[in-house]
Formats: structure tokens, sequence, C-alpha cells
């Protein structure tokens, strides 16, 4: 009971932000990791996407520990949108009186970009899960392969196909954007809970925030420009390519 005591105050709604905040962040640094293996190749990334289905097999099954990973980011982008909305509830009971008109362009910009930029991401989780997950949009065919008698993607295959169209490398690269600048107030809003702001490091905080979002943005947004481009070469070429320099 102390815990929902405690997640009933302001500050600990602010915790529960910040904390699933931070484990979003490290998953989407190791998914731009991970989605960096494109440039390696069809064989590397193909063979990623298998090793991730792979993990402790013998003890979870095949996908197993993909599967668990997957329940625990989904609760906590739960937790996340519930209680940031949570949280805005209770700040307008506290404070029902409204800003004046220069506190609320000072104050409130970055909030209501924060609320569209989080809407916007939400929608692009669930169609991202549903084109290059489930298969269920598909913008482009989506071709899948047997391995150890499990279907699973072809995943340079797939990524070439989907963001050789313009206007679905453009979406994603609009939707990377958004991500950057809500990890950059995001970011910023995380060392303040922690009651790190202070005048002397805040330059810094900030200049360390943009760093790593924008630093994300460019990771994420390389893979569909590359294959928009065609810095990326179709599976075909690449093959080609290979066995040339053998």
């Amino acid at each position: 009971m102390r815990v929902m005591s405690f997640y009933r105050t302001a500050i600990g709604k602010k915790v529960v932000v910040a904390v699933t905040g931070v484990v979003l962040f490290l998953f989407l640094i190791l998914h731009m990791a991970g989605n960096l293996k494109v440039f390696a190749g069809p064989g590397v990334i193909d063979e990623y996407a298998l090793h991730l289905r792979t993990i402790m097999e013998p003890i979870f099954g095949w996908a197993g520990v993909l599967w668990i990973t997957r329940a625990v980011l989904l609760v906590c982008v739960v937790a996340h949108i519930v209680t940031v909305f949570l949280l805005i509830k209770q700040n307008k009971r506290a404070r029902p009186q409204r800003y004046r008109r220069h506190h609320l362009q000072a104050s409130t910009i970055a909030a209501r970009l924060m609320q569209a930029s989080g809407a916007v991401i939400l929608i692009f989780v669930v169609l991202h899960i549903l084109q290059f997950t489930t298969g269920d949009i598909q913008p482009a065919p989506v071709l899948f392969v047997e391995e150890d008698g499990h279907e699973m993607a072809e995943v340079y295959r797939n990524l070439h196909a989907a963001f050789s169209m313009w206007w679905v490398a453009a979406i994603y690269i609009f939707v990377m954007a958004c991500i950057c600048i809500h990890l950059y107030h995001g970011g910023w809003s995380f060392l303040q809970t922690l009651g790190l702001d202070n005048q002397d490091r805040n330059r810094g905080f900030r200049i360390w925030a943009w760093l790593l979002s924008f630093g994300l943005f460019v990771g994420f947004s390389s893979v569909p420009f590359c294959f928009w481009t065609g810095i990326l070469p179709a599976p075909a070429d690449h093959a080609a390519d290979v066995s040339e320099t053998h």
C-alpha cells in the first residue's frame, strides 16, 4: 500500500514516468544498434533477427525472450502513458487558475510538444508492429522464411521493399524527428525530477539531452533514408557485390 500511496503523489508519478522513460530510452539505443547492422548486409541483419529469436531457446522456447522483452516494454509504455495522463490531470486540479499569457508561452510549449509527439509516437508504434512484426499492414509485400520449423520475416528484403517507397521512408523519418523532440524534453525533465537541475549545470544538461536525442534520430533515420536514396542496395545487388569481392 505504501507503493500506491507514493504513486498517488505528484513525485511518485514523476518517478514512474522517469523510470519507464529510461527503460524505453535504453531499448531505443539497443534497437538502433540492431538496426544499424543493416549496413553490413542482408546476411548480418537477418542473422541478428534469428539470434533474437533463439536466445535461451531451450528454456524459453522459440522467440520466448523476445516476447518477454516485448511484454516488459508494453507494460512500460502503458505505465508511461497512463501516468503522464494522470499527472497532467493532477497538476490541473492543483492549479485551476490559468497561467498568464507570458507564462503560458514560456512554460507550456515544451509540454504541448511532449503531448503531441507522444501521441504521434504511440500511433507509430502500433503501425510499426502491424507492419514489420505481424504483417497485417503491408505497404509492400512482407516476405517470410522458414527457420527450424518457424516462420520469420526476411528483415533486409522487407526493409528494402518498404523504404524504397518515398512516403513510407518520409513517415518514418518524420516520426524519428518526433521521437527526438520527445526524448530531448523527456531527458531534461528526468534530470529535473532527480533534482539535478542547476543554473551552473543546466546548459550542459541541455546539450547532453540534445546530443543523445539527435544521435538516435540520425541512427534511426539513416536506415529509411539510405534505402530510399539507393545507398543501401537491393538484396540481389548486394549479393552480387559480395560475390564479386570473393
